[in-house]
């Protein structure tokens, strides 16, 4: 295979990479829309409550809303891990994307501090750092609107309720971030 059939096939490569991980970045932001909905959805699952009591006044009121608001919180769980399934996806790809750039550069002789395909994260700390506080930011507006406000709600029904909930909210965040430190360690502890 000469040099330019070379260049050809890892520009082709680079470029299906590159597609795939733009699929998985638009799929994981379409993953926070949704969440944010179930967010609102939590907000005004008392009112929906009050409205289901009024029309049947048997249903015992403070186990609707534990499982009203437990039933969401495993849904926004449940999105949750599958995003950072993709995000491990990302990784992957951005990766993979390094070590073709890598021999891009090197057959079109740009390898000395060449700008030219350099999505080299290591080097990006400006970007990780922004992503780093932001997701940090985004994180925990979130786990304290989906942990405290319903713990709240529940504790002026049934404390049982609200700690089991809070319990349950909190290992399930706890999780969520042990698993999202250890599959970005490379490029947010740097």
């Amino acid at each position: 295979m000469d040099s330019n059939q070379r260049l050809d096939y890892l520009y082709k490569e680079y470029v299906r990479l590159n597609q795939q991980a733009e699929e998985y970045i638009k799929s994981a932001f379409e993953d926070f829309k949704l969440m944010g909905v179930i967010g609102a959805t939590i907000a005004l699952w008392k009112p929906v409550v009050d409205i289901i009591v009024l029309a049947n006044p048997k249903i015992d009121y403070s186990g609707l809303l534990f499982i009203g608001f437990l039933s969401l919180l495993l849904v926004v769980a449940t999105i949750g891990f599958w995003n950072l399934i993709k995000q491990s996806f990302i990784i992957f790809f951005a990766d993979n994307l390094q070590g073709y750039e890598e021999e891009i550069r090197r057959e079109l002789n740009e390898m000395n501090n060449s700008r030219v395909f350099n999505l080299n994260l290591d080097k990006e700390s400006k970007l990780i750092g922004s992503y780093r506080i932001t997701y940090t930011a985004f994180l925990a507006v979130f786990s304290i609107a989906t942990t405290f406000i319903p713990s709240i709600i529940l504790f002026l029904f049934d404390s049982r309720y609200a700690v089991i909930y809070l319990l349950t909210s909190i290992t399930l965040f706890t999780v969520y971030l042990q698993v999202l430190r250890k599959s970005t360690r490379r490029f947010l502890l740097k």
